[in-house]
Order: structure tokens, then sequence, then C-alpha cells
């Protein structure tokens, strides 16, 4: 995995959650389409991948702030 700086981990994991949040609002709505469940889909894949990242980066790097405080809970 190539190395970024915790900030940047942590500015990544934010902006993921944004949009993790805004299409499960979408799709929460009757006329989501297929393609917004896809990348629904794609982007909590992604967050999960952060969320491991940020996990190993945590162990090494101190004053980190919990995870569930970087995406709301």
């Amino acid at each position: 995995m190539p190395r970024i700086s915790a900030n940047t981990l942590v500015v990544s994991i934010q902006a993921v959650d944004t949009q993790v949040r805004q299409l499960r609002k979408a799709v929460e709505r009757d006329d989501a389409e297929a393609e917004e469940m896809q990348l629904l889909e794609q982007w909590e894949d992604a967050a999960r991948d952060l969320e491991s990242a940020y996990d190993i980066e945590a162990r090494n790097v101190l004053n980190l702030p919990p995870y569930d405080e970087l995406v709301g809970g």
C-alpha cells in the first residue's frame, strides 16, 4: 500500500463518509437508480478499506481521533 500521511487518511475518510451518506439518502428514496446503488457499494468498499488502513495507522500514530468520531458515529 502506498504511504500517505495520517492527515490525508483522515481527510479521505471524512470525504468518503460524506459521499456514502449522500448516496444512502439517494438510495433510500424510491426513485433510486441501479447506478446509484452500485456507486454506493463501491464507496462503501472504499470506506471499509480506509477504515482498515486507519486501524493500522492508529497503532503507530499518537493522538489520532477514534474512527467513529471521523465518520459521525
